[in-house]
């Protein structure tokens, strides 16, 4: 082969430039998706506001409030779970906001609701009138539970 053949010609400026920056990515953007993704994580908090222990022993009944971040109001929740367990995440059973204000909001600073055991697999959660619902689950684990709007 002769020294003017394109695989011995010297790159330009630009491949030179390309190969710079191919480089560059090749060690800088693990690094960069990384840090991009650090940002991603759940920013949300829960508050244990109160808990209720089925007449059993078997499961719990959590109300927390979960805080989202400054774009958002706070919100009461409700997860039914095994004894000792921690809410992760949102309610399982119940989720409501205070609708721009305008549902009573109980010391948690979420909207009001209370809950109680009415038997061992029967769970009776109570909440504010004019509260926004998210979710309202009949029944979860083998325990039904009952709804009932309170005017507060």
């Amino acid at each position: 082969m002769h020294m003017d053949h394109p695989c011995f010609l010297k790159p330009t400026v630009d491949a030179d430039w390309r190969y710079a920056v191919l480089g560059w990515m090749k060690k800088y953007l693990p690094l960069i998706a990384l840090l991009a993704c650090a940002g991603c994580s759940n920013a949300c908090q829960n508050t244990v506001a109160s808990r209720a222990l089925s007449p059993d022993g078997i499961h719990s009944a959590i109300l927390f409030q979960r805080d989202c971040g400054a774009t958002t109001g706070f919100s009461t929740q409700i997860s039914v779970l095994g004894n000792g367990g921690a809410p992760s995440g949102s309610g399982n059973a119940y989720q409501a906001d205070d609708n721009h204000g305008v549902a009573a909001v109980g010391d948690w600073q979420g909207p009001w609701a209370n809950m109680r055991w009415l038997g061992t697999d029967r769970l009776l959660i109570r909440y504010a009138t004019k509260s926004r619902i998210f979710a309202q689950e009949s029944e979860v684990d083998g325990v039904k539970i009952d709804y009932q709007q309170v005017d507060r």
